[in-house]
Parts: structure tokens; sequence; C-alpha cells
């Protein structure tokens, strides 16, 4: 998958937890920018992208994700892993 690819795949499923589905996020958008994508929601999009993907995230790497971008890179690296 590209990174395009990828960043509209983590959108929409953000838009479809957060019942927001004209929802759109940039490589730069945190959680605060986005009304309701507190921690649980948060946790609810990690699992969400593991179901979607077929992979499993380590209790250590998403902890230090701050920013949209990051996740992205973060999941085509367990892709081409």
């Amino acid at each position: 998958m590209t990174r395009d690819e990828i960043r509209t795949l983590i959108q929409d499923i953000l838009a479809d937890l957060l019942d927001r589905p004209s929802l759109v996020v940039a490589d730069s958008t945190v959680a605060d920018d986005v009304a309701d994508w507190d921690s649980i929601n948060h946790v609810r999009l990690l699992i969400a992208i593991e179901r979607e993907l077929g992979f499993r995230f380590t209790s250590e790497e998403p902890a230090g994700l701050s920013n949209v971008g990051q996740l992205v890179d973060l999941v085509q690296a367990k892709l081409n892993g």
C-alpha cells in the first residue's frame, strides 16, 4: 500500500469510529485537532487497523506516535516488515 492509501484507510476508519463521515486528516493531524479523538478512540483505531490489515502492533510501537503521519509510517513499516 502507498502512504496515501494508508492515510485514506486511517481516515476512513477514524471517520467511522467517530461518526464523522466528512473527516479529513493529513500527516500533521494530531488527536487534539479532531473532536472526540480521545485515548479510548485511539485504541479502537489501532485495533481496527490491525483487524483490517491482519497484523498486530506491539505495545511499544504506537506509544511514541504524535501525528497521523507517524502512524502511516508505522503501518507502512508493519506491512513491509
